[in-house]
């Protein structure tokens, strides 16, 4: 029998921000499902590799149970390590065959199928199918990746590519290193100007210099590997009693970045949503997809009407750039994304909403919370176009604009709230049990309650180590200083000179901690005093 590829180099694991059950039941929700509350659900992941992503739900939810299911021992008895250290009751993750995997009565409430689907042989992938089918609860979803058509026919191409150069290559390691400098050497043979090819070449190549060996392993030299038009897999799934939710992400399946001649031909040639998103899948030359499935039979309410979001909750992604925003109709203010694209408006209601937001993080809030900060913005304004809009038709506009400023992606909507985080200033901060584990043993990242996978420096890794709920800034910095002083790290004054006292070392040090439990406050790593399930036990 031959060595599982993914015990020999196993897969980089990491958390999937759009699996998270909190995003699985607001698209439920939106679309007229009444899904189970996360915190009180049942979650299996197929194909879980270390539990990378299963385990810091675990962490979040205590009330909720998890099952991680993959083939790889090596990576199941390393989640099971991660889960006795961090001392978690309420996961469970088997060394186990798909494909013989029996659920018995059992049914979950969300099912994650991630990097898996295309990866694997036709056999496994109808296990999948089927085992969603058989195991979703009668309001559940399943959340299934897969590359996708026509836009991963580009590097499928380059996939063909890297197995013929190292089809006659005897070790992993070799064809892995053989692999990168094919890229490399086309890379840097095809000329980039005005060359389109060149163009991809160059980018693929940029791109697969920050893979580890383990994705590019399992990602492009896996025997299988299949990418799939989205009719093709919806129809598939069909064939399961499986149908068609969404994905994860509203902004992704709205045409309103197409130009409106666009967006009229789309509505025209489209005979239902199944057809509108495979022509944006052609316009968008998509590769990769997260999409949703619930059992068929459910009647799905595809209309979505603003007044359901007057039951959610509403977070930040967008910050002002300006430090005070002026909040008057008619002055232009631009607000900025994490991923750097700006948005800019002169509507008085526009920046309430996200000025509102960005005051109340790292938390969010409830609809009636963020309708009485908007009012009470706007009632400040003198503006007659503002104090002229009666109360019900002022509601409407707030309902409108939620939706709109939501698939934009310029504000976070949720059915049901995020794990409430800590604030700067909170006298006793914390993280959780699994963060401080992952800063002492996970060089790469940390992973925060947002579930995002976040690169943390060297200092602050010490400083989250820290953070069990028992110590102020004040004796965070103590306890630093005996380390420096003990030669567990270094650190150095502005001169670059060395603080020799322990006194000096801790006034050096305090205002540091403080500037890193700040960010680490607003990049959602603080556990809130309110959340006591989740916080360290004395």
């Amino acid at each position: 029998m031959s060595a599982n590829p993914y015990d020999e180099v196993p897969y980089p694991s990491a958390s999937f921000p759009q699996s998270h059950p909190v995003r699985l039941a607001t698209m439920a929700q939106l679309f007229g499902l009444s899904p189970t509350p996360p915190d009180h659900s049942h979650v299996l992941e197929l194909g879980c590799a270390d539990g990378a992503n299963l385990i810091p739900l675990a962490q979040s939810y205590p009330l909720s149970t998890f099952v991680g299911l993959d083939l790889s021992a090596r990576q199941i008895e390393s989640g099971q390590q991660v889960i006795r250290e961090v001392r978690l009751a309420n996961i469970e993750l088997r060394q186990a065959d798909i494909r013989l995997f029996d659920a018995g009565d059992r049914q979950f409430d969300y099912i994650i199928v991630h990097g898996i689907f295309s990866w694997v042989p036709d056999d496994v992938r109808e296990s999948i199918l089927t085992l969603c089918n058989r195991a979703l609860a009668p309001q559940g979803v399943a959340y299934i990746s897969y590359n996708t058509l026509p836009g991963w026919h580009m590097r499928g191409m380059i996939r063909q590519m890297m197995l013929y150069h190292t089809s006659e290559l005897g070790t992993t390691a070799g064809r892995i290193e053989q692999s990168r400098a094919l890229v490399r050497f086309l890379a840097e043979s095809v000329p980039t100007e005005g060359n389109p090819y060149g163009q991809f070449l160059r980018s693929e190549l940029a791109a697969m210099e920050t893979w580890q060996d383990g994705y590019l392993r399992h990602d492009l030299l896996e025997d299988d590997n299949r990418a799939f038009y989205f009719h093709d897999f919806v129809a598939q799934a069909g064939r399961h009693g499986l149908q068609y939710l969404s994905e994860p992400d509203l902004s992704s399946m709205l045409a309103g970045n197409l130009t409106p001649a666009v967006q009229s031909t789309l509505a025209g040639i489209s005979r239902d949503l199944i057809a509108m998103e495979q022509y944006m899948d052609f316009l968008r030359n998509r590769s990769f997809r997260m999409t949703l499935l619930v059992r068929q039979g459910i009647r799905l309410e595809r209309g979505l009407d603003p007044r359901k979001v007057r039951s959610c909750w509403f977070g930040a992604t967008a910050q002002p750039l300006s430090p005070t925003p002026d909040p008057r109709a008619g002055v232009r203010e631009t607000f900025r994304l994490a991923n750097g694209a700006t948005f800019s408006s002169e509507s008085a209601l526009f920046k309430a909403v996200l000025c509102s937001l960005h005051d109340a993080l790292p938390n969010g809030l409830h609809y009636d919370e963020l309708v009485t900060l908007v009012r009470a913005r706007l009632a400040s304004l003198s503006a007659p176009s503002v104090s002229a809009i009666g109360h019900d038709r002022e509601e409407e506009a707030i309902c409108q604009q939620l939706l709109m400023q939501y698939g934009s992606g310029l504000i976070d909507l949720t059915s049901v709230p995020w794990v409430p985080c800590g604030r700067h200033g909170d006298s006793a901060p914390a993280t959780t049990p699994l963060m401080r584990h992952q800063a002492r043993h996970d060089p790469r990242h940390v992973t925060n309650l947002r579930h995002l996978c976040v690169p943390i420096d060297g200092f602050s890794r010490q400083v989250i180590d820290l953070l069990d709920g028992s110590r102020r800034t004040v004796d965070v910095a103590a306890v630093l200083a005996r380390r420096i002083q003990d030669g567990e790290f270094q650190i150095q004054d502005s001169g670059g000179e060395s603080i020799a006292t322990e006194p000096e070392l801790i006034r050096f040090l305090i205002p540091k901690v403080d500037s890193v439990l700040r960010t680490l406050a607003q990049r959602h790593f603080l556990v809130a005093p309110s959340a006591p399930d989740i916080r360290p036990q004395p």
